[in-house]
């Protein structure tokens, strides 16, 4: 299953829309490996990160403060130039937010850091916004309405206007159907030009920047920028063809679905919690070598085996079949925090899948029936038809072995003339009935995004604790 974990991740959603959704299974002997969550994914390491944040933005300031403790512009001026400094680190900063860094990742999740990594993007536009007209304010109206200006005036400029169209690409990719990878390869072109046109203009009028302390300063930023994407687009990639995945065996497990087995090189098994995901890049000269997001189905297991179940939806994953046994694969993760291992909620756990949402939910089942854990779960699984069912014999042994105390009910929205169970569209009205009312229940909800988003909606307006409600978003 393709994954994005959270309520919201436009990024994630972005390139899962061209990607397909990925399952993994597990080993086979039933054997496991307890999770043990690495100490960057601890909330108080978290709360360190919120806490330098603001520190980081503002310490430009603070620099230039202490460099030049007067100033014979207007308070005004003064705090426009303030504006322009804090949005510029927060500029070479969204490199590093984009990176895909474990250790920033790991205590919030994945979908909650690129949300803010666009919330700050627009932050970071209302200050350069407002950079210009408070010096015009505070000097002279003409910086923004003379024609015949100095060079490093239309450079910022157009650094300005470079950010309204970059942030309008973001928004209307989907509506001028521009692919993810086109899309991104702009972007961050895009993002490098405005960084740079930011920081020439800054340097060239900035006369808080003339001590060479603070010059030191200013260019550390953008090279912290170069650094952090020369990592996430070269060192990264390297490194994990370095220590790739070998395809096992790949099989055709339903129509338009296909299991993928991975065995690590070297040794080095992926260390992941059950219901997290991983990005996935084919190293095979029959399938486009991209990178893309794809949910663990499996329990963590000694050997390291990861079987990715995946679902053809679109250009890249209609290519699975093609792979070949013994062809390689770069693995990067694990990402996010859509698993019950993160939450102590009491009472019967409630999951909810539609189609090959069922992925992460059968990572955290088959982690539970590996540990013995006994505790209720109640597993609503909606699909299609009879043939959509992923995994229908597995979850009928668990439920026969009690190991969850598991029950399974399925809903088609298409159901044979013989069907007994329940059919039709899956809502909030239906799953109170058939989990017989929302009290005492931590639900974990697999969907596509509307419908998610409606369940969860519908959830919090019934009453239900947002604490006790878990989203991982999809698309088929």
């Amino acid at each position: 299953m393709e994954h994005s974990d959270g309520f919201v991740a436009q990024e994630l959603d972005l390139m899962k829309g061209d990607s397909g959704n990925a399952t993994a299974a597990g080993d086979e002997s039933g054997s496991f490996m307890p999770y043990e969550a690495p100490w960057f994914a601890d909330a108080r390491w978290g709360a360190l990160l919120c806490a330098a944040y603001p520190v980081l933005i503002l310490t430009p300031v603070f620099v230039a403060a202490f460099a030049s403790p007067t100033s014979h512009r207007p308070l005004i001026a003064e705090m426009g130039v303030h504006c322009a400094l804090v949005a510029f680190t927060m500029l070479a900063l969204q490199f590093v937010i984009a990176a895909r860094l474990r250790w920033i990742e790991a205590p919030f999740g994945l979908d909650v850091v690129l949300r803010f990594h666009r919330a700050m993007a627009w932050v970071a536009m209302g200050l350069l916004c407002i950079h210009p007209l408070l010096l015009a304010a505070g000097e002279s109206w003409g910086l923004l309405t003379r024609w015949r200006a100095h060079w490093p005036i239309w450079a910022g400029r157009s650094a300005l206007l470079l950010l309204f169209a970059h942030l309008a690409a973001a928004l209307l990719r989907r509506a001028i159907r521009l692919r993810y990878e086109a899309w991104r390869q702009l972007h961050t072109a895009v993002a490098f030009l405005l960084l740079g046109l930011a920081f020439v203009h800054s340097w060239a009028l900035g006369h808080d920047l003339q001590s060479t302390g603070t010059r030191i300063f200013w260019t550390l930023l953008p090279l912290t920028a170069c650094v952090a994407w020369l990592y996430g687009r070269l060192a990264r990639p390297w490194l994990l063809r370095r220590s790739h995945y070998r395809v096992v065996s790949i099989r055709s497990e339903a129509p338009q679905v296909w299991t993928l087995t991975l065995d690590p090189s070297r040794n080095r098994p992926l260390q992941y919690a059950p219901g997290q995901f991983l990005f996935l890049r084919p190293q095979s000269s029959f399938v486009a070598a991209e990178e893309h997001p794809f949910s663990i189905a499996s329990s963590p297991a000694p050997g390291g085996r990861i079987s990715l179940t995946i679902k053809q939806s679109g250009d890249f994953t209609s290519t699975m079949g093609r792979i070949k046994p013994e062809e390689r694969v770069a693995v990067h993760g694990p990402f996010g925090r859509f698993s019950h291992v993160f939450y102590r909620d009491g009472g019967t756990l409630v999951f909810v899948a539609a189609g090959v949402g069922i992925t992460p939910l059968m990572s955290m089942l088959r982690y539970m029936r590996d540990r013995g854990d006994a505790r209720p779960v109640l597993l609503i699984y909606a699909n299609r038809s009879v043939n959509d069912i992923v995994f229908r014999d597995e979850l009928e042994q668990m439920e026969s072995h009690g190991l969850p105390a598991l029950k399974t009910i399925h809903i088609l929205s298409r159901p044979p003339d013989d069907w007994a169970g329940p059919s039709g569209r899956l809502d909030t009205a239906s799953l109170g009935s058939l989990c017989g009312g929302f009290s005492g229940k931590a639900f974990f909800i697999c969907c596509p995004p509307r419908m998610a988003c409606q369940l969860i909606r519908g959830l919090t307006n019934a009453g239900v604790c947002p604490e006790r409600i878990h989203a991982d978003y999809f698309e088929f």
